[in-house]
């Protein structure tokens, strides 16, 4: 047994599938373990551990999280003794996983008002240098609580996105798709018509995915087409009024160079929604 990994080895070893109780003991485990192999293997030896066992670990809080229902309870135990933001654990790669599976399974079988809005702040406080790249990249999840009654979803987007977070926003821009196309292409306006937003074909070419699956890739090492029935549902008025929004806010020469290598029409885009469209 690496000696640099034996608490998490041993956690791994000693975990129940379900049991809550294991899981405090396994956080703690994975913290301790990643920083002691990076304090003596540095980033190559993390890579390591994380490839053999993160996948093990967030089943196993998954799990627990789940066993009836979703226990949003225990999970708000866990985040509140490794919370975002603070860079002084490693357990956020886990907790931003499982909380962002929790929020698309609840928005499909309940609905948006049925995930706590304390989960929301959660995945919005997540960040890459404090939390990872694991981490930042599930939180994107935060888009499927769009139409949510206590927090404003689009509008914290588009704030993030006139803060120079984009990069986070198109991530988000794509799950908000998923949830919700006709709030995609809501907030994809809002976006590429404020003057602080910088990308727009970027943000279009977050909308291409649900044209082609049900459901995003992130959160990592989840398949949810195995337990959750779904099909993202895309009119033909909602793919309209996408290409008018397109059309009519980004500029036809770009629009036309860039057809070929979008699933969007964007060709279509420019010679019926651009300002120089007949009528």
């Amino acid at each position: 047994m690496p000696r640099d990994i034996a608490p998490l080895t041993r956690a791994l070893d000693d975990a129940t599938p379900g049991d809550k109780s294991d899981v405090y003991g396994l956080l703690a485990a994975w913290n301790q373990s990643i920083e002691t192999a990076l304090d003596r293997g540095g980033g190559s030896r993390f890579q390591e551990v994380v490839h053999q066992s993160l996948e093990e670990v967030i089943d196993l809080v998954d799990a627990a999280a789940t066993t009836d229902g979703v226990d949003w309870g225990f999970l708000h135990e866990c985040v509140e003794a490794y919370p975002p933001g603070v860079g002084d654990h490693h357990c956020s790669s886990v907790l931003a996983n499982v909380v962002a599976r929790c929020v698309i399974r609840t928005r499909i079988r309940e609905d948006a008002d049925a995930i706590p809005a304390w989960t929301l702040e959660y995945l919005a406080g997540v960040t890459m240098d404090d939390d990872g790249e694991w981490a930042w990249e599930s939180t994107a999840a935060f888009g499927w609580a769009a139409g949510h009654s206590e927090v404003a979803v689009l509008d914290r987007a588009l704030d993030r996105a006139e803060n120079d977070d984009e990069s986070w926003v198109m991530g988000v821009l794509k799950h908000v798709t998923f949830a919700d196309p006709g709030a995609g292409v809501d907030l994809l306006e809002q976006l590429l018509q404020s003057p602080d937003v910088v990308e727009d074909l970027l943000f279009v070419r977050s909308l291409e995915s649900p044209f082609e699956q049900n459901f995003p890739n992130f959160p990592q090492y989840w398949e949810p087409r195995t337990e959750l029935d779904y099909e993202v549902e895309l009119s033909d008025d909602v793919y309209e009024r996408l290409l008018a929004v397109v059309g009519q806010s980004i500029a036809p020469d770009r629009l036309r160079h860039f057809d070929d290598s979008y699933r969007i029409d964007l060709q279509r885009a420019a010679d019926e929604y651009g300002p120089t469209a007949d009528g």
